[in-house]
Formats: C-alpha cells, sequence, structure tokens
C-alpha cells in the first residue's frame, strides 16, 4: 500500500547500531584524552598537529562523520585568493583596508600550505588563472580599477596580480578575459593523502563514521556525544565549518555546491584555472576532463539544473568543450556567514572553534587550523 514501509513484518536484515563503544575502544583509544578535534579537513588536522607538535605527550583524536573524512578532501582543488570581480566586489562593500587584508591572509594561507608538504606532494602546479568575462559591463570596471588593485597587491604576491589579456586562453564567446599569473591548482586526492600521512607520522588516530550530536560541559572538561557513544575530553576543538552551526551559536551556515566531471575531453588545452562571475563559477583541467563547479548564485529550481547550466556554460565558452557529458559528480558544503574572515575563537572554557571558511579552504584551512591550536 502507498506510503507504508515494505516488508514490516519481517525482521531487519541487520542489528541495531551499537549501544555504545566496546570495552576494547574505551580502553584502547578513549580514555585519557587531552582534546578531540571535529573535522577531518584541513583545519582538524593542521590544529590536531599542531597541538601534537606544542604537547608532544597529549592525547589527541580527531572524529569525523564523513567516511573518507574532512570536506576538504571533496573541494575542487583552486589554490586561488580571488578573482579581480570578486575582489572589486569586496573593495566596495568591504573597503580597500579588508579587501587586502583578505587577499594577505590567503596569499601567506597558500604558501604555509605549500611549504608545509612540498608542491610535489600536493600535485600543485602554478598554472595562473584567467577570469573569464561575458559582462561587458563588468570587464571594464574591473579593467579599470586594475592599476590601484595591482598597487595595493603588489607587495602581497610581488608582482602584478591581474593582467588585462588580448588571448583567448583556450576559450571563446567572451567579453574580454583579464589573467593572473600566481594563482595556481592541486590534486585533492594527494592533498588526502598527505593529510592522513602526516597524522599516522604524529600517532594522531582518526575516526570516521562518528557523527557528533552534543557537546555537554562536565565537571572535568566536555563529554562529546557521538551516534556511538560518549568521549571525555578537558578540551574540544570543533573544526567542521559548514556544519558548525549543530553543535555551536556561531555565525556559519551551510551552502551546497555542485561540481561535475566531464568524459575525458581529447580537444581539451585548459592550461590554467578559470574563475567566472566573482569566482561563482570556475573550472579547470584534471587528468584530461573537465571540472567545473559553483553556480550557487544562478535561480534553480533544483541541483538538477544547476548542473545543466553548469554544462551549458562550458559547452559555449571552453574550448574542446562542445560535446562535454558529465561523468562524475558531487556537491561539497561551503561554510559562510555575515563576516568573510573565519570564527577563530575560543566560545567557552576548554571548547574552541575554527570555522567559516568561505569557499576557501585550501588557501585559509592550514593556518586557520594553527591559530585554532594557539588559543588551547
Amino acid at each position: 500500500m502507498a506510503g507504508k514501509p515494505k516488508n514490516t513484518g519481517f525482521p531487519p536484515k541487520r542489528g541495531q547500531p551499537p549501544s555504545g563503544f566496546s570495552f576494547w575502544e574505551i580502553k584502547g583509544w578513549l580514555t585519557g584524552l587531552d582534546a578531540v578535534v571535529l573535522g577531518a579537513g584541513l583545519v582538524g588536522i593542521n590544529a590536531a598537529l599542531r597541538l601534537k607538535e606544542r604537547h608532544p605527550s597529549w592525547r589527541i583524536v580527531v572524529l569525523d562523520r564523513s567516511t573518507f573524512g574532512g570536506a576538504s578532501k571533496r573541494n575542487a582543488g583552486f589554490a586561488c585568493f580571488g578573482s579581480p570581480s570578486e575582489l572589486l566586489d569586496d573593495w566596495k562593500t568591504l573597503g580597500a583596508e579588508a579587501t587586502i587584508d583578505l587577499v594577505r591572509m590567503r596569499w601567506d594561507g597558500l604558501l604555509a600550505l605549500r611549504t608545509a608538504w612540498g608542491d610535489r606532494a600536493l600535485g600543485y602546479r602554478p598554472c595562473g588563472a584567467v577570469e573569464a568575462f561575458t559582462d561587458s559591463v563588468l570587464m571594464e570596471s574591473c579593467q579599470a580599477m586594475l592599476p590601484e588593485l595591482n598597487d595595493a597587491l603588489e607587495g602581497i604576491v610581488g608582482g602584478a596580480a591581474f593582467q588585462h589579456s588580448p588571448s583567448a586562453w583556450g576559450m571563446h564567446g567572451l567579453a574580454g578575459v583579464i589573467h593572473s599569473p600566481f594563482e595556481g591548482d592541486l590534486d585533492t586526492a594527494q592533498l588526502g593523502h598527505v593529510l592522513n600521512r602526516a597524522l599516522h607520522d604524529a600517532s594522531i588516530p582518526t575516526f570516521s563514521g562518528l557523527d557528533v550530536e552534543l557537546l555537554e560541559p562536565t565537571d572535568n572538561g566536555w563529554a562529546v556525544c557521538t551516534n556511538h557513544g560518549v568521549i571525555p575530553t578537558p578540551r574540544v576543538l570543533v573544526a567542521t565549518n559548514a556544519w558548525a552551526g549543530d553543535l555551536l551559536k556561531v555565525d556559519v551556515k551551510p551552502v551546497s555546491n555542485r561540481v561535475v566531471v566531464s568524459q575525458p575531453l581529447p580537444s581539451l588545452s585548459l592550461k590554467h584555472t578559470v574563475h567566472h562571475d566573482k569566482g561563482y563559477v570556475y573550472a579547470r583541467e584534471v587528468d584530461g576532463r573537465l571540472l567545473i563547479g559553483g553556480g550557487r548564485h544562478w535561480a534553480c529550481d533544483s541541483e538538477e539544473e544547476r548542473m545543466e547550466f553548469l554544462v551549458s556554460w562550458a559547452q559555449t565558452h571552453i574550448q574542446g568543450a562542445e560535446r562535454m557529458e558529465v561523468a562524475h559528480q558531487w556537491e561539497g558544503q561551503l561554510g559562510i556567514g555575515e563576516v568573510r574572515v573565519p570564527v577563530v575563537q575560543q566560545i567557552e572554557p576548554g571548547l574552541f572553534a575554527g570555522v567559516r571558511l568561505g569557499g576557501m579552504g585550501v588557501a585559509i584551512g592550514t593556518l586557520t587550523g594553527r591559530q585554532l591550536a594557539d588559543l588551547v
């Protein structure tokens, strides 16, 4: 009958979830902890490594609800600090000083990431980036702003951050292009391997599939209440970014972002990354395929329609993608709020948060994690 669950007269094929941690799990991993880090992405892992560096004798564990651990391992791999139209928008709404501070934070974060692990291990390419304009008015506004913007950023990036380019850069149907030689991309799978190895080498266990449902204060610190049981600890570091609002009263909310990857495209020759429309749309080549994502600013009735918009944009503007079909797709979650800078603060005694990366996790995740640990 419609609306009724199926097979209600039969016992379930699988047993109920465990009612708590086993004696061995508690004895081996969850007793005598000095800190629990929530979130196995760039922020959480860097926070855990920093804590271990400062306190070698501490027992630290990292928890994550995801099977693979951490939203950082689902990102699109853009090592960027802001496209011209995005920074122009920030300049108008936040002011020159705040915009320059944002770029400095992102640039310093990218350097920290690359210095910590090395470009080869990260699969990092200093490929440069272009912003592809379809709006001639926006293009002219950005072009007029370039001298002032470049002058403000030269002391940070070490040269002219942006250059107007007459070249099409493997694209067509555009009003114009602005190029940046200072951005790049990386291999997110390699990033994940690097982070996991670092935790292993530091003897910091990571447990995936643990959904933290509640944080309760206790006489000795905090009770981390998960879907499998309760973990006591004197210190909790929340690095769950978009999902921090489930546990804390902080200005951050999740926003989904669609990413699609094409079938192999033999004629694709995109040697650089691409930004479009204030950074809301982004594209790059990955293993002979086109990756394109974003579009959350488009008014779409469904994520399926958003995906169709992304594919259509690529087919229209990227040479070699005219016959693009979707081979892979997934959603990532951005943590955004009223302010673009991350929340890095002590919430209560023994409770700390490093969240709200604003879609710039690759750029600022490393330093945000270290700053989070330094609060402890």
